[in-house]
């Protein structure tokens, strides 16, 4: 058993085994999941399209020849927190990655209320340098509806590792040995960058100073050049509407709950 094994075992015990998710788009994105393209290690990876960029650098493309890691992960979820240090500790020993966590499940504090923003907003600022990477929220179910579904994963966290040819190299859970492991592998193909990603062009922000996505992410390469990834994966459109639904959606399929991922085996 690995110390990270531990150390999440332990905080993870007296804490509820699931939690229904408010986002109306994330259940009907699963109610469509056997619709879905399959995302798998050598797919080409969706593209990204959030609602806030909490901190760091955006990202509407991949750079050719640099990698990324793309988590999912929510406040609320006590592994996700818990693989926060781990995740800002890559950052650091990898300055040529980009780490991207993206919370896509959050929770509102009551009914009614959708105050999601404002608390990964707030989270975020309060971890300060402890999170030390790129950070976005995203709200109307689009990257759980493109990236969870059609890979079929429905506990957080969970981690993509996109390679220097802006294909999934790896899927699972950031705190495993096996995620580590890929990760090395990846970065120590020849294709990819040594140069810094400089993902912390944009400095942390006080709260609720975010900086929107663009109404329409880029879906192609500028004409002329080659730096960049255009990815071939279909992307499924999920309603722009933030409003919570009335009643919580029945679980349907996988991915219909987005749950914690207590394990790391």
């Amino acid at each position: 058993m690995n110390i990270r094994f531990a150390i999440v075992s332990a905080g993870l015990a007296v804490a509820c085994c699931a939690t229904l998710t408010t986002s109306q788009a994330i259940a009907n994105g699963a109610e469509n999941a056997e619709a879905a393209p399959a995302l798998t290690v050598g797919s080409m990876a969706p593209r990204i399209s959030v609602d806030r960029w909490l901190k760091g650098a955006p990202v509407y493309t991949y750079e050719r020849g640099r990698v990324y890691v793309v988590e999912f992960w929510a406040t609320w979820c006590t592994p996700c927190v818990a693989s926060i240090p781990h995740l800002t500790e890559l950052q650091q020993k990898y300055p040529n990655i980009q780490v991207i966590g993206v919370t896509a499940s959050e929770q509102p504090t009551r009914a009614n209320l959708d105050d999601r923003l404002t608390k990964a907003e707030a989270f975020v600022a309060q971890q300060g340098t402890k999170m030390n990477y790129t950070v976005a929220y995203e709200g109307n179910g689009f990257m759980w509806s493109n990236w969870m579904v059609p890979a079929q994963r429905g506990g957080i966290p969970c981690t993509f590792i996109v390679g220097p040819e802006g294909r999934i190299e790896w899927i699972g859970h950031p705190l495993t040995d096996d995620f580590d492991r890929a990760l090395e592998s990846t970065i120590n193909q020849s294709s990819v960058r040594r140069d810094s990603s400089n993902w912390q062009t944009i400095s942390i922000k006080p709260q609720r100073a975010t900086i929107p996505a663009p109404g329409t992410p880029t879906t192609s390469s500028t004409p002329g050049t080659t730096d960049r990834i255009t990815s071939s994966q279909p992307a499924r459109v999920a309603p722009a509407s933030t409003r919570l639904p009335s009643k919580a959606p029945q679980p349907k399929k996988i991915a219909t709950v987005p749950v914690r991922d207590d394990s790391t085996r």
